[in-house]
């Protein structure tokens, strides 16, 4: 039996390809009757554990120099999920840029489309989720392009087949 086929990190490397939802409705984003996909390289892929494995080196850098923490706004953290999402995008299929297809070289354009929403998190009843000290909860409202591509690189989605990259 050839083991080959069982090279996940291979199929990672290549990527998968995720349907696009709506980052409101979550329905499925369709053109002319097919869906808008991403391909979606794998964490287990070698390239993003390389790249993983910098960043990390990095931010440990960093904070051995003691750089002062800033104030942070939403923009910070939409900013941090796109910059970490674009590197999984190997390509897209019935995603437009203007009249052009969008390639892997629109990541960062395409992550940028969606911005995230955070509201009051609340229960099956209407009523405000507060925390031990009565302060309110908060959650993300809608889904971002940039969170569909990380959860779906992490889930390891990649066995499923391998596609064309572009």
């Amino acid at each position: 039996m050839d083991f080959n086929k069982f090279d996940s990190r291979k199929i990672a490397e290549i990527g998968a390809p995720m349907d696009l939802l709506d980052p409101w409705s979550s329905e499925p984003v369709m053109s002319d009757g097919k869906p808008c996909r991403v391909i979606v390289r794998g964490t287990a892929s070698k390239t993003m554990q390389a790249l993983m494995r910098a960043k990390q080196k990095a931010a440990m850098a960093s904070h051995k120099k003691g750089k002062d923490d800033e104030a942070r706004v939403m923009e910070d953290i939409h900013d941090q999920l796109c910059e970490s999402a674009a590197p999984f995008i190997v390509g897209f299929e019935n995603v437009m840029n203007g009249d052009k297809p969008a390639t892997a070289d629109d990541a960062a354009w395409f992550l940028d489309l969606s911005f995230p929403e955070m509201g009051i998190k609340q229960d099956d009843e209407g009523n405000d989720v507060l925390d031990k000290d009565d302060a309110p909860t908060f959650e993300m409202k809608n889904n971002p392009f940039a969170k569909q591509v990380g959860e779906f690189a992490g889930k390891q989605s990649n066995h499923l087949g391998n596609v064309k990259s572009g």
